[in-house]
């Protein structure tokens, strides 16, 4: 992985995030494996390991860590420096991947000092990554720092290819930070070193950030000029992605100055070079700019069927991104339950070592006890001195087991604190991306899986917070949930009445997280629909046991169903179905003088408050 690759690659994961992966990845992967089989050395073993992981970065992460941590266990055993500083920053990739981004600082972190150890070597890279990070979180100013640093090792090594690459990405923090003049230098600079060297790559990378530079700042000819050289480099290097990017930035121009046809032109080529390498953000572009080309035109049948293949692909982008975050937050917590039921088997393990160690102790009493008897009255006073060490013993050992406990309290409440902390993270990230998209229907999309997201970091705030770790009490859990979903979408209570009818029942949390969930995009649908403006009325939640089922109803006496309250089809009701079969419940929906849902929930755990104190 050498120092230019690296940083080559961030800018490719900046301007192309989701490109497809041709069968000779795959035909590669077999290859590296084949050669790992055979490998004899220890040091090709962990370098084949880090490049498997390389090739599975964004195809498989499961696979992608599994062959990292292969590849670190082996170099600390070999005490390779080199290897190991490799296989902490392949870790530290995953880490920024899947969104945790402290634990991708802090193996950073540790790779400086192990990078120094060994001359420096691909220290460029670490700067570079670690200022890649900070600048997808919107921090410019830190990521410039880390910039700085990878483009003082590339200057003194005299890698123009390296320093054009760093002056590319620095250019991006600075328009990003507003501050235009500099940004353009910078480009202009990274540009003029990649024709010099004749490096297509940087050539296409420079030229369409100066071309997105100048368009930002309606200057169409520039723009034109740099969108062409991209389009001439990026066909030369068979690079089809850029090529298609660079063919929209010239339709788009043209639709911005009024020439049509040519604008259609530009961007069917676009499509058929984006379509190639499966890259869905660039033809969700496309398709947006061709729909308002036909509406323009005077064409509507067709500028309809564009605008829907634009909503229909960022429907499933947003999709496979929720699904995506929805995958990290399982990983996560099943990677905290798994420590914690790990801390659990060990308490035992401890707990029942001292007992055993007790038993012995008390037998091996007994028999002084007896052999005192027999003997000399003298050892009675020895007898005496043995209970009272064994009795010291045992009171230090019952302390220590206290102290487990209490540590082990303290660590369960920790865990939920973070998931809960994480799952705020991915909120607020939910609500930075809202504020970008001017679109109504995506930016509901987005809000709903926001108020999704609480209402499950709400459980775990109520677990880290409450004095028991095992359950949830419903009855507040729903009270300040439904107090939420108000707030949300700020309905006037003088008009709204909220009804709470719930009984004091403690579930279990996997139990709670589907229930709040399904609970969630109930309420949520009828704030949203049942209550027009100025319209008043009564929503009501009932939540008690039956039986040996749970009723879960909310009801409200509003408008009733409708066209755009079509729960076959909308994204709420499928997940409800999605944890229908979980809790094993029934779902009856009525329409008779507004619109009420209920479910009996067959399959669930309650914890009774005699369990709790135990």
């Amino acid at each position: 992985m050498k120092s230019v690759f690296n940083l080559i690659l961030f800018l490719l994961v900046l301007f192309y995030p989701k490109v497809g992966y041709a069968q000779s990845d795959s035909e590669l992967i077999l290859d590296l494996k084949q050669k790992l089989a055979q490998a004899e050395k220890d040091q090709e073993m962990v370098g084949l390991l880090n490049d498997l992981a390389w090739e599975y970065y964004y195809q498989d992460f499961d696979s992608a860590l599994h062959y990292t941590d292969w590849a670190l266990t082996k170099s600390i055993e070999l005490e390779d420096t080199y290897w190991k500083s490799v296989s902490l920053e392949m870790k530290a990739i995953l880490m920024e991947l899947s969104g945790r981004y402290e634990e991708a600082i802090s193996l950073y972190l540790q790779v400086i000092p192990l990078r120094q150890e060994v001359g420096g070597e691909g220290l460029e890279n670490t700067f570079n990554n670690m200022a890649a990070l900070f600048q997808n979180q919107q921090n410019y100013e830190l990521s410039l720092v880390y910039f700085r640093k990878s483009l003082e090792i590339e200057q003194s090594r005299q890698n123009r290819a390296g320093i054009a690459a760093c002056l590319i990405n620095m250019g991006i923090s600075y328009k990003n930070m507003n501050q235009l003049d500099t940004a353009e230098g910078l480009f202009r600079e990274a540009n003029k070193i990649a024709e010099a060297i004749q490096d297509s790559l940087l050539i296409v990378h420079s030229s369409l950030s100066l071309g997105d530079f100048f368009w930002k700042n309606t200057q169409g000819d520039s723009a034109r000029f740099y969108y062409e050289k991209a389009r001439k480099s990026g066909l030369a290097s068979k690079d089809y992605n850029s090529v298609g990017v660079a063919l929209q930035g010239l339709g788009t121009l043209e639709q911005e100055e009024g020439r049509l046809g040519p604008a259609m032109d530009y961007l069917n080529q676009a499509e058929d070079y984006l379509d190639r390498v499966k890259s869905f953000h660039g033809l969700s572009n496309v398709y947006f700019r061709k729909a308002q080309i036909f509406k323009d035109s005077g064409k509507p049948e067709q500028a309809s069927q564009y605008f829907e293949k634009y909503i229909n692909l960022n429907d499933s982008l947003r999709t496979m991104e929720i699904l995506r975050l929805t995958a990290d937050m399982e990983q996560k917590y099943e990677s905290e339950r798994k420590e914690r039921q790990i801390t659990e088997l060990e308490l035992q393990a401890a707990e029942r070592e001292l007992q055993v160690r007790a038993n012995r102790a008390r037998l091996s009493m007994l028999v002084v006890v007896t052999l005192l008897l027999l003997f000399l009255g003298g050892f009675f006073a020895y007898r005496y001195r043995t209970q009272r060490k064994n009795a010291l013993i045992l009171a230090e050992k019952n302390k220590a087991i206290q102290v487990a406990l209490q540590d082990k309290e303290v660590l369960l409440r920790e865990i939920h604190h973070r998931v809960k902390n994480n799952l705020q993270v991915v909120s607020s990230l939910l609500s930075i991306q809202g504020r970008e998209i001017e679109d109504a229907k995506a930016l509901e999309a987005v809000k709903e899986s926001q108020n999704r997201v609480k209402s499950m970091a709400l459980i775990h705030q109520y677990l880290y917070g409450e004095h028991d770790l095992k359950s949830i009490n419903m009855k507040e859990y729903v009270t300040q949930l439904s107090q939420n979903l108000f707030d949300t979408y700020r309905l006037d209570r003088d008009l709204v009445e909220l009804i709470l009818n719930v009984e004091p029942i403690h579930l279990d949390v996997d139990t709670a997280v589907p229930v709040g969930i399904i609970l969630n995009e109930l309420i949520t649908n009828s704030l949203k629909y049942a209550f027009p403006e100025g319209k008043s009325g009564q929503l009501e939640v009932i939540f008690m046991e039956k039986g040996r089922q749970l009723e879960l109803q909310v009801k409200d006496d509003g408008i009733g169903n409708n066209a755009s309250q079509n729960t076959g089809t909308n994204f709420g009701m499928k997940l409800i179905q999605a944890f229908q079969q979980k809790l094993g419940a029934e779902i009856i929906i009525e329409n008779k003088n507004g619109y009420s849902v209920t479910c009996a929930i067959g399959k669930y755990r309650r914890i009774w408050l005699e369990n709790i104190a135990s």
